[in-house]
Formats: C-alpha cells, structure tokens, sequence
C-alpha cells in the first residue's frame, strides 16, 4: 500500500531511525567498544535531534484518530524507549560503559515499533479515514519534516532511496 502523503513525513523519520538502528545493529552483532558507542552515539544523536519531538507529534497528532488497542501499545512502547534511551544516553554522557543488553533491547525495540507503527497503525490510519480527513491529518503535521541537522550522523543521504515514504 503506497504511504499517503499525509504520513510519509513520519514514514521518512522512521527510515532514518531504522538506518541509524542498523548502524548499531551491525555494530552489536561484532561489537567492538569505539564502534558500539560511536554508533550509539549517532543513534542517540538522532533520538535528540528529531525522534524524541517525532513521538511526541505521533502522541499529538495521532494518538486521538487510534483506537484503543493501537493507543495503548503506542504509549506504552514510546513510554519504554524513552527509558532506554535515557538510560543510553546517561551512560554516554557519564562515559560508563554501554552496556550491550541495554542497546541490544533498545536497538530491538526500535526497529520492532517503527516495523509495526508502519504495518499497523499507518495503514489503519489510511483505510480508516477518508481522503479529506488524510489531508486534515496532513496539515495538522505541516512542518514535521525531518531537518537537515537532525539525520542520523552515521547516515548520509545517498543512504536514502528516493521511494521513502511511498510504501
């Protein structure tokens, strides 16, 4: 199902998360202390830049037009990345050791939410909601695009296909 234009904002900031993820994820799977934190790093970086206010435009924007159950989960995982999160992000500005079941969760966690939030609650949206009430969407998220200064260090444009959003 091609993304509507109204969500592709939100589906562009999660491709740059999921590339961040990745970057970790990779890093995790061979880990190697500069690289492990230079990619927590970025990916923290990121979550600092944009995703922390992206959840909160979700919780804004969103929250209202789901039903319960979606509701429920989306609060309660955005309530749980922001304590792992936290906790990584405390660890780097302590310089303590990352710990690596810490970031294995969190890196887990992400890339399940934003796979989800993707094949659930975008799609639930489009096929819930008429076409004028998309556009409302749309221009309740003007402006929540993802910034410049905001993309994942470890990520660089060209890492971007140019069909993100359409899915």
């Amino acid at each position: 199902m091609k993304r509507h234009a109204s969500l592709q904002p939100l589906s562009r900031e999660h491709h740059r998360a999921l590339l961040c993820w990745r970057t970790l994820d990779q890093q995790l799977a061979r880990p190697r202390v500069g690289d492990v934190r230079a990619a927590a790093v970025a990916l923290r970086d990121y979550w600092n830049g944009r995703f922390l206010n992206h959840m909160a435009d979700e919780e804004t924007v969103l929250l209202g037009l789901l039903n319960e159950r979606l509701r429920s989960r989306l609060l309660a995982e955005h309530k749980t990345l922001r304590a792992l999160f936290a906790s990584v992000n405390s660890a780097i500005e302590s310089g303590n050791a990352l710990e690596i079941d810490g970031l294995t969760s969190l890196a887990s966690l992400l890339r399940s939410h934003i796979q989800w939030e993707e094949r659930r609650v975008f799609p639930y949206l489009q096929n819930q909601f008429s076409e004028r009430e998309l556009q409302k969407l749309a221009g309740r998220l003007h402006g929540h695009r993802v910034p410049a200064d905001a993309s994942c260090s470890a990520v660089t444009d060209t890492d971007l296909p140019s069909h993100i959003g359409q899915r």
